[in-house]
């Protein structure tokens, strides 16, 4: 990480280490808007600070393998309790095109910078810089969102 970007203190650190979820956006946003079931207090707590600093520690270590999956999917399933709990708030708030916006727009650079390091691209530098000024401006999105909510 960028050592002059901070991320809102909303989220403890979590993204720190992590990346919002992206995965199977188009699907997602063919579906209504659903209500989430976790508080943003139950999504960000000790508990999920220690599992993302966990998953950093072990990640590589073979003899951690079991340990990994199972946090892995753990973190996954939060990731999406975060990403349905947002977009439920951005609808509220009708500004859900825009943040639907934030996440295509990071998740199409993230994409583009995957298959340039599949072609054997070094992508470090546009990974430390303009990736995350985009996951940045999707997480002060999403706080300022929690700032005119109840969150």
């Amino acid at each position: 990480m960028n050592d002059d970007i901070k991320y809102p203190e909303l989220f403890q650190g979590y993204f720190d280490h992590r990346g919002p979820f992206t995965e199977n956006l188009e699907a997602i946003y063919e579906c209504a808007v659903v209500i989430p079931i976790y508080h943003i207090d139950e999504m960000f707590n000790e508990q999920a600070i220690f599992d993302v600093q966990r998953m950093n520690k072990i990640a590589d270590d073979p003899a951690c393998k079991a340990e990994s999956a199972q946090l892995s999917a753990r973190l996954m399933e939060r990731d999406l309790h975060i990403f349905t709990y947002f977009h439920f708030i951005a609808a509220q708030q009708y500004v859900l095109h825009e943040l639907k916006n934030l996440y295509r727009d990071f998740y199409e650079l993230e994409q583009t910078l995957k298959q340039f390091e599949a072609k054997g691209f070094d992508v470090s530098k546009a990974r430390g810089t303009d990736l995350v000024k985009r996951k940045k401006a999707l997480l002060d999105f999403q706080a300022r969102l929690c700032d005119r909510q109840f969150a």
